[in-house]
């Protein structure tokens, strides 16, 4: 009987630890470290929204920061080459505070950051790709028809393209 139950023990005890298999625990921290990502790009539009150069700096620091915390062994060859760019462009952003200057940088990293997001398909909110007409640029948004980042009005950008979030 003794025995029995230490096998039951051990099974049980095997079936829990393998309950999550390592390529879904990968893909856990991937999803958490991207949301990360997307959570600090979303407070970077918000100061440019506000032409807040102050704020997009410090924003973009911690973009930064937390793009260095993805893990690049569960992105392909070209969602890596991504990255590159995209540290490139945060990195800028947080070097300056003036807005003009920010803002050209911060076409190109939504530009590439939408890329990555809507090939990982890991975003937990949905997401909108708009258009802002006036500066013949995109960016990413939580929300539809929210304030835009280059003109900071809320009527001159059209949704392209949402991202429902993964539940």
């Amino acid at each position: 009987m003794k025995r029995q139950l230490t096998l039951f023990a051990f099974l049980l005890f095997a079936i829990i630890v393998n309950a999550i298999s390592p390529a879904e625990a990968q893909n856990t921290v991937l999803s958490k470290s991207i949301n990360t990502v997307i959570d600090n790009y979303l407070s970077l539009k918000d100061a440019l929204t506000n032409a807040d150069g102050n704020t997009a700096e410090t924003a973009a620091k911690a973009l930064l920061a937390s793009l260095n915390t993805v893990p690049q062994s569960g992105l392909t060859k070209d969602q890596a080459a991504l990255f590159g760019k995209l540290e490139y462009d945060s990195r800028h952003i947080s070097e300056v505070n003036l807005v003009p200057h920010q803002r050209e940088h911060f076409a190109s990293l939504s530009k590439n950051l939408f890329a990555l997001v809507k090939g990982l398909k890991l975003n937990k909110k949905d997401l909108y790709w708009e258009y802002c007409s006036m500066r013949s640029t995109y960016y990413i948004s939580e929300s539809p028809k929210g304030k835009d980042p280059y003109m900071g009005m809320s009527s001159c950008s059209k949704v392209k393209e949402t991202l429902p979030g993964v539940k």
